[in-house]
């Protein structure tokens, strides 16, 4: 429809140009016919000056023709602009909405079946087990799909930090230590040096970690490693999550940390998420005045640095 409207405007445009400089040369001609009929001496003059009124009226019109046309042009990319950004921002927030529904509602239907399984008399001790580790899982899934939620309208609300020292190297061995219990059959390693400190907000770098860990977990292979790793440089520490999975293509490289965004067909996607876990850890970091990229270790898979300053 917005194409339609751009259309008929520089149509109108075009056509109003059109006409108006046809009006200027008949009023030019018809002042010149009168010029032959008055017989006048000074008809040389006047038919100058005829001439330059005409020309000048050209100018004039080329110019404030110019103008409008290009405040038109303007005003008609600003409009475009406007409109595609919202049908962007609409397609994220129903992919969004469309993978909260998912994130929510199966954990819950997990629950509810493996509860309803345990009220069962005479259960095997294994099965038992097992389903006891099945709502586990799907309950500490639903509860970090809540958390991010409620993370990213606090990051959106202008979160207040609250940076103090804190023991990062404790901060990530724990947060690795939980994520080896939590997937035992996961291949997470970690290289972390001893007592590096920053002065980060607690909470939130915590979402940092969980978010980087839980993306790594989400997309490697079956039996391929994850590694951690935490150094320290004279200005800056260091923090690397590198998995082995598929390659980020360098077309979604920036798209990744947008709001919403998730590679693949919603509704054919197999991974699971909401699509808020990277844009909270690029806000969090740079709220620390840190940076975040991504790299594409050889032969595939994804390696996550994060960069914060001592200073």
């Amino acid at each position: 429809m917005h194409t339609l409207v751009i259309i008929y405007l520089i149509a109108a445009f075009t056509w109003w140009a059109i006409l108006l400089f046809k009006k200027n040369e008949e009023i030019h001609q018809l002042k010149l016919q009168l010029t032959t009929y008055e017989n006048s001496i000074d008809q040389l003059a006047q038919t100058e000056q005829i001439n330059a009124s005409y020309s000048k009226q050209k100018k004039m019109i080329l110019g404030e023709g110019a103008v409008f046309g290009l405040s038109i042009l303007f005003g008609l990319v600003l409009i475009n602009r406007a409109y595609l950004s919202e049908l962007n921002t609409n397609k994220k927030l129903n992919s969004f909405l469309l993978s909260v529904t998912h994130e929510l509602k199966t954990p819950i239907a997990a629950l509810k079946m493996a509860n309803k399984t345990l009220q069962r008399p005479s259960l095997p001790d294994a099965t038992k087990k097992q389903l006891v580790q099945t709502s586990l899982d799907e309950a500490l899934r639903l509860e970090d799909s809540v958390n991010n939620i409620l993370a990213a309208a606090q990051l959106e609300q202008s979160y207040d930090y609250n940076k103090e020292s804190n023991n990062l190297s404790d901060l990530v061995n724990d947060r690795v230590k939980r994520f080896q219990k939590i997937y035992p059959d996961k291949e997470l390693t970690s290289t972390i040096a001893a007592n590096l400190t920053a002065k980060v907000d607690l909470e939130a770098f915590t979402k940092v970690i969980d978010n980087l860990l839980h993306n790594a977990i989400k997309y490697s292979m079956d039996n391929s490693p994850i590694t951690v790793a935490l150094t320290s440089e004279p200005s800056q520490h260091i923090l690397t999550v590198t998995n082995q999975g598929p390659t980020i293509s360098s077309k979604e490289k920036n798209k990744i940390w947008d709001k919403f965004y998730r590679t693949g067909n919603e509704e054919t996607r197999e991974t699971t998420g909401t699509g808020l876990g990277l844009w909270i850890v690029k806000s969090i970091v740079q709220a620390h005045n840190g940076t975040v990229s991504l790299e594409n270790p050889q032969p595939s898979g994804a390696r996550f640095t994060i960069k914060l300053p001592l200073r």
